[in-house]
């Protein structure tokens, strides 16, 4: 009885996702004949330079597949069409990583394997998609380690303040033995994890101050992300930190009702939040680590060469699309100071020491995974 409930969830998933996905393409096709039919110039011009963004991303994607992939096999095992769903836009390197990993698999399963990639958050956000994994009706996604504690709380390591000092370190950390230890518990949730994508450190945005050191900090409400962990961290430094849905946030800085918020410059540019937010200080205070994860349920339908292919393909797109971002951030900076925003480093010291007692207060829960992190450096 219990499986068959279990089996008719999966089925109902299923059929959500599907209908999800015929949303998504109907839409895009509406927009096309919006486009075509003519309409308002800042529709017009939306929309063109979506279009634009995402015919670039697939070049690349397609370029690149082809540079690195050999020629196209016969079919491997029994067809299987894959779902790739993600938060982030078109022109976004996580969206050129996803279409780069649907050519190489496409490529070398002859065909075999196909994939459809469903950016901007249109199959559900980070919580909704991996609970989507775990029943089997998304195959492919990427989630922040916050969204991932309320499947492992020790995720929510990840979320310590200035646990990482550069991107080149976090990647030393999390593509060996102690990474693969911490993600390997995902297991037991119905989850694959191929390493992680990049997104580049969270620094900190406001409407009133510059913030050059913790003074600066105090008395400012801030939005961040679902976790105690950077509630707290964020509370160290004097903030009053609110933690709030990424969709009410723009009209949340709009009104006044929030002061600032923190998030990596790639969201910070791409969400228009130099509209309004006058400063930019680069705190760099967390490193948002994103799994690259696949369905168990999935990957247990696949042959063991199909398997093969996936797992390389996994790998490449990880190593893909920290090259891209690692070329955008510099990009996304540049992008803010040419909207108006002022943008000042800080002296990393005095707000290190600040957020002292946070690790003190984790010790318990966290201080031996912490340990083991730093070690690994």
């Amino acid at each position: 009885m219990k499986l068959h409930k279990r089996c008719c969830k999966n089925q109902e998933g299923k059929e959500k996702m599907n209908k999800k996905l015929g949303v998504v393409l109907a839409a895009a096709m509406a927009v096309t004949s919006m486009t075509g039919c003519g309409g308002s110039s800042s529709s017009t011009s939306t929309t063109a330079a979506d279009t634009a963004a995402a015919t670039t991303a697939a070049e690349a994607a397609a370029d690149k597949a082809a540079a690195d992939g050999s020629e196209a096999k016969a079919p491997v095992g029994d067809p299987i069409e894959l779902t790739f769903g993600h938060g982030q836009a078109e022109g976004h390197p996580y969206q050129q990583a996803a279409l780069y990993f649907k050519d190489l698999v496409e490529k070398e399963s002859g065909g075999s394997i196909t994939v459809t990639v469903a950016p901007n958050g249109t199959l559900g956000d980070e919580r909704e998609s991996v609970e989507a994994l775990q029943m089997g009706t998304m195959d492919i996604s990427v989630a922040v380690a916050a969204a991932l504690s309320g499947f492992d709380s020790n995720m929510d390591v990840f979320n310590m303040p200035y646990l990482f000092d550069s991107r080149e370190e976090a990647f030393k950390v999390l593509d060996g033995e102690v990474g693969q230890e911490l993600f390997g518990n995902l297991e037991s949730q119905g989850i694959k994890v191929f390493g992680t994508y990049d997104l580049g450190f969270r620094s900190m945005t406001n409407s009133t101050r510059p913030i050059e050191t913790p003074d600066d900090c105090k008395g400012l409400r801030v939005r961040t992300l679902e976790s105690s962990v950077c509630v707290d961290a964020l509370g160290a430094l004097g903030m009053d930190a609110v933690s709030m849905s990424f969709s009410e946030l723009f009209t949340a800085l709009q009104t006044g009702a929030v002061d600032g918020q923190e998030n990596p410059l790639f969201t910070i540019y791409n969400s228009r939040f130099y509209e309004v937010q006058k400063y930019l200080s680069l705190t760099e205070h967390f490193y948002p680590v994103c799994p690259l994860m696949m369905s168990e349920i999935t990957w247990n339908k696949l042959s063991p060469e199909q398997q093969d292919i996936v797992a390389d393909a996994m790998k490449k797109s990880v190593d893909y699309e920290r090259e891209l971002a690692g070329e955008e951030l510099d990009k996304m900076l540049e992008g803010c100071k040419e909207k108006g925003m002022e943008v000042n480093e800080v002296d990393k010291a005095p707000f290190i020491e600040a957020v002292q007692p946070v690790y003190e207060k984790y010790n318990s829960q966290f201080g031996s995974l912490i340990e083991k992190i730093n070690a690994a450096k």
